[in-house]
């Protein structure tokens, strides 16, 4: 069961767009909304003159302060506006909450720390052509990896309206981290009205022991084959698009990070692309 959901925030609009993907799934599951800001200091410049220094460090710390008040802005607008009740940590009550919590430090320490007790992370899909800070999917691609939870990449608004999604797809590659990212969504996918299995021509065989998994526990399930070569990530897209499943499921980096990022892969595409609901785990 869903009943912890962790939103990381920086202030931006896109991540302010994340917690309205992140109540359509706590409305599912009556779950609580733990949202995360962590304050990042900046590195001093040491080759700079003393004074430089100071001044440097007054307006750092002023910037910082400006994105924490945003922050704690869009979290009391976005709670005020959808009636959520704010706690400091989450109940065993049946109802949907919310609580914030700032830290101070590095992002990705901090965050790997707080996703070991939540069921699921939810992230706006990394910006591309990022400048500056961590590379894209960075942060998306340390959560994975050591959290142990999956990770839910919510797409721009220009793509994607929040909405409770009714049809689910699943990547099927006979992975450990497919079959992590099928029993960690489990409580979503016997939700839905179905489910599509989808497989590669010479995983045909293996779709039949997935859908029978899939019956067993209650859900609607069917595969569907993917033929032909090319980009793996954009095919399942355009097939979720043919079938109408607006939830995918896969394993993330079932190759090494090292080969996703020479070579490209299926995870690195869809963390670049994805323009439906993707859910990721390692």
């Amino acid at each position: 069961m869903i009943k912890v959901i962790l939103v990381p925030v920086d202030g931006s609009e896109r991540s302010a767009e994340v917690l309205d993907t992140a109540l359509v799934v706590a409305k599912r599951f009556d779950a609580h909304i733990k949202v995360v800001h962590v304050r990042q200091q900046t590195s001093e410049l040491f080759n700079l003159p003393a004074g430089f220094r100071d001044e440097y460090a007054k307006m750092s710390n002023r910037a910082i302060d400006e994105v924490a008040d945003t922050v704690k802005q869009q979290f009391n607008s976005f709670c005020d506006n959808h009636k959520i009740k704010v706690t400091r940590k989450p109940s065993a009550a049946s109802e949907i909450s919310a609580s914030l919590h700032v830290f101070e430090g590095n992002p990705e320490s901090v965050l790997d720390r707080e996703s070991r007790l939540v069921d699921v992370i939810a992230m706006s899909r990394p910006t591309k052509h990022r400048i500056g800070g961590p590379g894209v999917g960075e942060l998306h691609e340390s959560l994975m990896l050591h959290s142990g939870r999956p990770v839910l990449i919510v797409p721009p608004a220009d793509a994607w309206t929040p909405r409770r999604a009714d049809r689910a797809a699943i990547g099927g590659n006979d992975s450990v981290e497919a079959s992590r990212a099928l029993c960690m969504t489990l409580p979503w996918l016997k939700q839905m009205s179905k489910v599509t299995v989808l497989v590669s021509k010479k995983r045909e065989d293996s779709a039949a022991d997935v859908v029978d998994y899939l019956k067993r526990h209650g859900c609607k399930a069917d595969h569907y084959v993917i033929t032909g070569g090319g980009n793996v990530g954009k095919k399942m897209l355009a097939t979720c698009d043919e079938i109408g499943a607006e939830f995918l499921v896969v394993g993330g980096f079932s190759h090494t990070r090292t080969r996703q990022r020479l070579f490209g892969g299926v995870t690195s595409y869809l963390l670049s692309n994805t323009d439906i609901i993707t859910v990721m785990a390692h």
